[in-house]
C-alpha cells in the first residue's frame, strides 16, 4: 500500500470509530467529502464492498445484505450512517419509511 493510501486507510478507520457522519467527520478534519468518499470506495476493493464486521471489528455484523428476487440492483441514493452502515435507496421511495428505517438501524 502506498503512503497516500495508508494515510487514507487510517482516516477511514478513524471515521468508522468516530461515530460521526461522514460529512461531519470530513468537516472537522478539513477534508473534502468527495475525496474521502472516493478513497473509501478505493480501499474497499473489488465490487465496492468492504467485509462486513460487527461492532468489535472481528466478525460479521448483525446485518446482512438481502436481495429480493426480481429486484433491480440500480440504486439512486446511498445513505451512509454512523459506523459505516449504509442503506441503498431506489429513486422512488417513501421518505417516512426511510426515516423509520434509519432510526431503527441507528438504534442498534
Amino acid at each position: 500500500m502506498t503512503r497516500r493510501a495508508n494515510h487514507w486507510a487510517k482516516l477511514v478507520e478513524s471515521w468508522k470509530r468516530s461515530g460521526l457522519s461522514q460529512v461531519e467527520f470530513c468537516r472537522r478534519r478539513g477534508v473534502k467529502a468527495v475525496t474521502f468518499a472516493w478513497w473509501k470506495r478505493q480501499l474497499q476493493g473489488p465490487g465496492g464492498h468492504a467485509p462486513k464486521r460487527g461492532r468489535s471489528g472481528k466478525g460479521p455484523g448483525p446485518f446482512v445484505e438481502v436481495r429480493l428476487a426480481g429486484a433491480s440492483s440500480s440504486w439512486a441514493y446511498e445513505v451512509v450512517l454512523a459506523g459505516g452502515r449504509s442503506i441503498r435507496v431506489p429513486s422512488q421511495f417513501d421518505p417516512q419509511i426511510l426515516s423509520s428505517l434509519i432510526t431503527a438501524v441507528e438504534s442498534c
